[in-house]
């Protein structure tokens, strides 16, 4: 389990370590460096040979600098440090003054040729901009052409929001200490390059606000096909969707509840529709009626998909909101996305919305810049089970917690992939999955689709191809081999 922590769970991951069991902060920094030195030794060993610089803040991140040229240091490697503060303090303090007992020299500015830095100036409290002679270092760094190694977490970036507080050297590598930290999840979240954890003694469990989602720890939740099971067995998703002007929406939302194993498909569309659904699988069922209809009727189903191409780019109708709400309050087993995500309709205790940033900020009433400057703390504004679409989707299960979708790729850009979404999380509510674990399981089949598409060729995939993939994915998820 890749467990998420905010900079205050880490503290707090740090102080019950250090004060409710008696460990010596010193002996987690001394962990820590190693495991940030091993990086180092293991991944670019050429470039280290090149000569290493750590340079180093005043605080916890910056004893961990000096640790970590420490080891460098007894293993071989040219190493220097550049200092940010003329004096260190507590455990930091004891790391410079070994580093300085060593010889390890101290330099005023990155030298010439170094191959590779180690970017140990601010850690995870950094909380406002960052100016002056810090700022100036930190844009040194980027432009030295070296490697950068980023300790616990790149400077000048916030490690619950991933906002740009300065500038903030790129690195290839992010050595993190204990925990995932929310900021590698976020559009900043690049700037970490590939990141690995290094475990330092701290809780292996509580104190997390969210996780990674991982194959292993999924497969056991996709339902089961019994040999004796039928059509009947595997759920029947009615799928509320399209217009005149977006047919296609409904299509890929049924493509997509079909691909993903629902035993029936019923689509409700208006019937001045029925003329642009040529591209319906044939074995999707069809009732011409109006939206709020449409809703009434779909209260017997095993689950409703809503939204896709509803409203054909208009806001929807008061009593297609009323029988929306309707079926909330009634804890149908409901998947809402696109026209469906309108402010003030009830939570739902079965369901779960999908909406990409745009949809959010509409639910929230803020701006498409506000939800990606601090998607964790959005998306769990937003009442009830939520998937938050785009590069490592969110899905919070209303509650708090937060799961980190780890698959998908740029093959999933194209317009009606959310479509096919929605109907894979429509079809997983059908056949008896939670919210949650639909949001879930949906968002890494739906990803995983992505990326095999993306092996296949780098452009030119279309919605339709992502859930042509989709079994494909399920196959990976449940660990069947291929054919060849």
């Amino acid at each position: 389990m890749s467990l998420i922590s905010t900079a205050a769970q880490c503290r707090a991951l740090d102080a019950a370590t250090i004060d409710g069991w008696g460990v010596p902060g010193v002996a987690l920094m001394e962990l820590a460096s190693r495991g940030l030195a091993e990086a180092v030794r293991a991944r670019f060993p050429a470039q280290a040979a090149q000569g290493v610089v750590a340079v180093c803040g005043a605080g916890n991140n910056g004893g961990d600098g000096y640790a970590a040229a420490r080891w460098l240091h007894l293993w071989g490697f040219p190493v220097s440090v550049l200092p940010l503060s003329e004096t260190s303090g507590g455990d930091a303090g004891i790391m410079r003054e070994a580093a300085r007992r060593l010889g390890i020299a101290e330099v005023d500015a990155v030298p010439t040729g170094s191959g590779l830095v180690i970017d140990a100036v601010f850690g995870t409290g950094l909380a406002r901009a960052v100016r002056g002679h810090a700022a100036a270092v930190l844009e040194a760094i980027a432009a030295s052409g070296a490697v950068v190694v980023a300790c616990d977490i790149p400077s000048g970036l916030h490690a619950d929001t991933g906002e740009v507080l300065g500038p903030v050297p790129a690195a290839a590598h992010t050595v993190t200490f204990g925990r995932l930290k929310p900021a590698f999840f976020t559009p900043a979240g690049s700037l970490a390059g590939t990141v690995e954890v290094v475990d330092i003694g701290v809780a292996r469990e509580g104190l997390a606000i969210g996780e990674v989602s991982t194959r292993e720890g999924m497969a056991h939740l996709w339902p089961p096909r019994a040999s004796g099971s039928h059509k009947g067995t595997h759920g029947h998703l009615a799928v509320v969707a399209g217009s005149v002007e977006m047919a296609g929406a409904a299509v890929l939302t049924c493509l997509g509840a079909s691909r993903a194993g629902a035993g029936l498909v019923t689509l409700f569309v208006h019937p001045d529709a029925l003329s642009r659904l040529s591209a319906l699988p044939a074995s999707v069922m069809v009732r011409p009626l109006a939206p709020a209809a449409a809703l009434a009727a779909a209260t017997t189903f095993d689950a409703v998909a809503v939204g896709p191409g509803l409203g054909g780019g208009r806001p929807l109708a008061a009593d297609v909101l009323d029988a929306l709400a309707d079926l909330l309050h009634r804890d149908q087993p409901a998947v809402l996305d696109a026209d469906a995500l309108v402010p003030g309709l009830p939570a739902g205790r079965h369901a779960i919305r999908t909406p990409h940033p745009g949809e959010l900020a509409r639910l929230l009433a803020c701006t498409v810049a506000e939800v990606q400057a601090d998607r964790f703390g959005r998306v769990r504004e937003n009442p009830g089970v939520t998937l938050l679409k785009g590069p490592h989707t969110l899905i919070h299960d209303g509650a708090g917690h937060v799961h980190v979708n780890p698959t998908g790729s740029p093959a999933l850009a194209t317009a009606g992939s959310g479509d096919v979404l929605t109907g894979v999380v429509g079809a997983l509510l059908a056949r008896g999955l939670s919210p949650v674990d639909a949001g879930r399981l949906g968002a890494w089949v739906h990803g995983r689709a992505g990326e095999i598409l993306l092996d296949r060729a780098p452009d030119g995939h279309i919605a339709p191809d992502i859930a042509g993939a989709l079994p494909l994915a399920i196959a990976e998820l449940l660990d069947v081999p291929r054919r060849p």
